[in-house]
C-alpha cells in the first residue's frame, strides 16, 4: 500500500514492547516510525501536523481490571487516528478505546500481516473524512432541474 509506506507512524510504548513494534514497522516497509514514552509527546507531534498514524500500547494486559483510560487518544484533536494495542480485547477494552477517541483497539499478540491490515484500514478512513463531502440538493431544487430537462428527451415513437 502506498500510504504506508509514505506514513509516519508515532508508537507510544517503553521498553522491549516499543523496541519489537518500532521494529515489525520498519520491516513493513513504514517511510519514518518514531518512538515516543509518553502520550503528551505524541500529541504535540500530531499537533505539528507531522505525523500520519498513532500507535499506543496499554501496559495493563487486561482492561477489563482498570475502570477507563484517564489520556485521550493522542491525535484526536487534530484528526490524526489513533490505535490502541492492548494485551485481549474484549467489549469492555473496546468500547473504552472508542470513548477514548481510538480507532480500534487491537491485540499486542496480532499478526504483522493484521497489523500491515488495521494500519492501512485508518489510514484509509483518515484519507476519506479529508475529502469533501458532494452538495446535498434539496427535492425542490432536484423537481426544477428535472423540469428544465424535460425537453431533451427522446421522443418517444409510435
Amino acid at each position: 500500500m502506498k500510504s504506508i509506506e509514505r506514513a509516519h507512524v508515532v508508537v507510544v510504548a517503553a521498553g522491549e514492547q516499543g523496541r519489537k513494534l518500532t521494529a515489525q514497522l520498519g520491516r513493513m516497509r513504514v517511510a519514518q516510525v518514531s518512538s515516543v514514552n509518553g502520550i503528551e509527546e505524541a500529541r504535540r507531534l500530531c499537533a505539528e501536523g507531522r505525523v500520519t498514524l498513532c500507535l499506543v500500547a496499554i501496559a495493563d494486559p487486561v482492561l477489563d481490571a482498570a475502570p477507563a483510560i484517564d489520556d485521550n487518544a493522542p491525535g484526536q484533536d487534530s484528526g490524526i487516528p489513533s490505535l490502541m494495542l492492548t494485551g485481549a480485547v474484549t467489549a469492555h477494552s473496546r468500547r473504552i478505546a472508542r470513548h477514548a477517541g481510538y480507532s480500534a483497539a487491537i491485540s499486542c499478540k496480532i499478526s504483522p500481516q493484521m497489523l500491515y491490515r488495521r494500519i492501512g484500514a485508518a489510514l484509509q478512513r483518515r484519507h476519506s473524512r479529508r475529502r469533501p463531502a458532494l452538495p446535498v440538493i434539496s427535492a425542490g431544487v432536484a423537481r426544477q432541474m428535472a423540469a428544465e430537462f424535460v425537453d431533451f428527451r427522446k421522443p418517444t415513437l409510435h
